[in-house]
């Protein structure tokens, strides 16, 4: 399944990036940060400069006990995936994964889906997951739900909005927040980026979730985890 951002992909100066989320490709349009020293200066940056831009000790400190606060869970349970997920859960039918990610060293996930049990097309399902030392939202081999293979045997085209920002909650984690949906609605992936290369992430599949919901779900997730 391919598909294109509902945006224009035009962007001066942009690169245009692949997603595949559950066997969906998203593509979307990524902005470069040229980073150009306009300095006429011949002798380049003064020490005084290169001193500054590197982080004090105080600030090293507390971005390693970020990274450290947060901790993959043992279980679904032990996350307490279905009181967090609530009413969003299209069904009593939980479907847990974990273990390594193939292909990524070092890197593994937990993931907690709920659905009605049902593994045709178009069933709805609502899927939490915990993942450390990999990007969901940028590795194909990453996010995967259960059944939705069965979907991936053609090709539409389908818009996608992709939206990167921050809220007070995410600020208070340390972390990113990026939404990726269709605008058809039939898919909503929500990631939460913490400290420490570790990931929360909400998906909606064929369920009507606001964001607002959404984000709800990946920050009490994030608290029950965190140390």
């Amino acid at each position: 399944m391919r598909l294109i951002p509902s945006t224009p992909l035009s962007c001066l100066g942009t690169a245009v990036a692949a997603v595949v989320i559950g066997g969906v490709v998203l593509v979307g349009c990524d902005v470069v940060d040229l980073d150009l020293d306009l300095s006429l200066s011949a002798g380049g940056d003064s020490p005084e400069e290169e001193a500054s831009a590197s982080p004090s000790p105080e600030e090293q400190t507390e971005e390693e006990a970020q990274a450290s606060s947060f901790g993959l869970p043992e279980s679904c349970e032990a996350a307490g995936a279905a009181q967090i997920v609530g009413d969003l859960a299209p069904g009593q039918v939980v479907t847990e994964e974990s273990g390594g990610i193939e292909g990524i060293e070092d890197a593994e996930q937990l993931s907690c889906t709920f659905s009605d049990g049902s593994t045709e097309p178009g069933t709805p399902s609502f899927t939490l997951v915990f993942t450390s030392g990999a990007d969901p939202s940028a590795n194909p081999d990453v996010v995967r739900v259960p059944g939705a293979e069965a979907e991936m045997n053609w090709e539409v085209d389908v818009d996608v909005d992709v939206d990167t920002y921050h809220t007070e909650d995410s600020d208070d984690l340390g972390g990113d927040l990026e939404y990726v949906g269709t605008v058809d609605g039939s898919s909503r992936h929500l990631y939460l980026q913490l400290p420490g290369d570790f990931y929360v992430t909400a998906i909606a599949y064929f369920e009507d979730v606001e964001r607002g919901d959404l984000e709800r779900v990946v920050f009490q997730a994030a608290g029950q985890i965190r140390d």
